[in-house]
């Protein structure tokens, strides 16, 4: 092994192509004879740096041979490490970012699969199962270091291959890309989430201009509110029109969906979506988080983990309602088309939907939330969004172990809220208390939110939200009385508070 480390980068940078890929061959044959080669070859610099121009060579029969022998060096965990803290994943990824058309490789925006596989084909999914394994494989703060307009084409190019897999993945007739792609979807979504950890978001917003949009103009606002309402009693903040035509975030937010129908609502949050798995808000190591939940990123939504359809009906002796579910507990989702119709379908019978995790799924929110987490001095902020349809009630009367900023972002809602009557405030994660008892169903501060208005809701006080229509409306306005409105969970803990 030690005068084949020595030889190697010299016989890796030969300008003869024949030489380059025969040694490649040779080093991965070695590789796979020994892990003790296969530790020692991938240590060597000079031999990650001869791996590292070999797939920048142009060759492509060079750089098949190269990744190759990446993947066979790659059988140790110390191999894996070695080389992906190396020259050899930029250079990989410079490689995979000259893709010309992910679309004719893999396959057509059908399910329909060819009946052979080409070669350019297979050398794009020896690239791409290379490049997931080398980034999987890289220590997350290795990742920092990667020019990020290399990481944006790349990560753009693996998110097409990982949604033409996963429509493939539909097919029961296609095992041609199967029997070529080693990489999983979960293995290709893992890849995309750590590329992109550090990347610029162009969505950034000032915390002053959030801190404007959700309390006034002055700093003073702020600490009123803190003093005056915080874990206290219900806040609301008006807003005038001329109040929202200046307002920035309040126009990206508005932006973030496209408003113009219901339909086009419901698409605008709902297609495309993945599984956001729960992440600690006090979770300090990314790479214990991926550890954890590796094989379920990018899977199919899961009813009540990410969203929940659901509405209120039929009065019960407390006056609060019973929450019925368009859904069943657990049902996954792997068919987004067929689920985003349902969900239109469920909007036209009366049932709101309930989406978590949107500081996950969309730059807007995910600026505004870490904004209001610096503002409070949070580790994160929760974000759902909430749409419904005229005359309904989504969620049935509850109080939350959080407190909750509410912004009315389209339509009106009318909230019911009464006073928290414990001593005690409720503690994250612990068992809700029956509301027996808790609430005079005659009493209540009533608030209605127009477009653009915020409310704070304490946590421990116990609301319910109506689309209430009011008497001798026209039925024009009935039709068009959709509400849509965002909430962000602000958690507070003893260490915290």
């Amino acid at each position: 092994p030690g005068s084949l480390v020595a030889l190697l980068p010299l016989l890796l940078s030969s300008s003869s192509h024949s030489v380059a890929a025969l040694s490649c061959e040779v080093m991965g044959a070695a590789a796979l004879q020994s892990m003790e080669a296969a530790e020692a070859l991938a240590s060597d610099g000079g031999v990650a740096g001869g791996l590292a121009r070999a797939l920048g060579g142009g060759s492509q029969r060079v750089a098949e041979a190269a990744c190759n022998a990446v993947m066979d060096l790659s059988a140790s965990p110390v191999g894996r490490e070695r080389l992906s803290g190396s020259p050899v994943l930029p250079r990989l990824l410079y490689l995979f970012s000259q893709v010309e058309s992910i679309s004719r490789a893999v396959g057509s925006g059908s399910t329909g699969c060819q009946a052979r596989v080409s070669e350019p084909s297979k050398c794009l999914y020896l690239i791409v199962d290379t490049v997931v394994l080398m980034v999987n494989s890289c220590k997350v703060g290795k990742l920092h270091n990667l020019q990020q307009e290399l990481v944006r084409k790349v990560t753009l190019l693996l998110y097409e291959v990982w949604s033409k897999v996963r429509l493939l993945q539909s097919s029961t007739d296609c095992t041609n890309w199967k029997d070529q792609l080693q990489s999983r979807p979960y293995e290709i979504s893992e890849a995309i989430f750590r590329l992109t950890m550090d990347l610029d978001c162009p969505a950034h917003l000032e915390p002053d201009e959030v801190r404007k949009s959700f309390f006034g103009q002055t700093e003073s606002d702020v600490e009123k509110f803190a003093l005056m309402y915080w874990e206290n009693s219900p806040y609301s903040y008006r807003k005038r029109q001329s109040d929202l035509e200046g307002d920035d975030v309040f126009t990206a937010l508005h932006n973030a969906f496209d408003l113009r129908t219901p339909d086009a609502i419901v698409e605008s949050f709902i297609r495309g979506l993945v599984s956001c798995p729960a992440i600690a808000s006090d979770e300090l190591n990314i790479d214990s988080f991926l550890d954890e939940v590796h094989d379920s990123l990018g899977a199919p939504v899961k009813y009540r983990q990410d969203v929940r359809v659901v509405r209120t009906r039929d009065q019960t002796s407390t006056g609060s309602g019973v929450e019925e579910h368009f859904f069943d507990d657990g049902m996954v989702f792997p068919d987004g088309t067929a689920f985003v119709e349902q969900c239109k379908d469920a909007i036209k019978n009366g049932f709101s939907i309930a989406l978590r995790g949107m500081e996950f799924r969309s730059e807007k929110v995910a600026a505004i939330a870490s904004a209001l987490a610096d503002l409070f001095g949070q580790p994160s902020v929760g974000a759902n969004i909430y749409f419904s349809p005229p005359g309904s009630q989504g969620l049935a009367r509850h109080y939350d172990d959080h407190c909750v900023l509410v912004w009315q972002l389209l339509g009106r809602k009318k909230w019911k809220m009464w006073p928290n009557t414990k001593s005690i405030l409720p503690r994250l994660y612990e068992p809700f208390h029956s509301l027996d008892g808790l609430v005079d169903d005659s009493g209540g501060r009533v608030e209605v939110l127009h477009e653009g208005d915020i409310m704070y809701v304490p946590r421990g006080h116990v609301h319910e939200a109506h689309t209430d229509v009011d008497e001798g409306e026209s039925e024009v306005n009935v039709s068009t009385n959709y509400s849509l409105h965002l909430t962000l969970a602000i958690e507070v803990e003893p260490p915290f508070e």
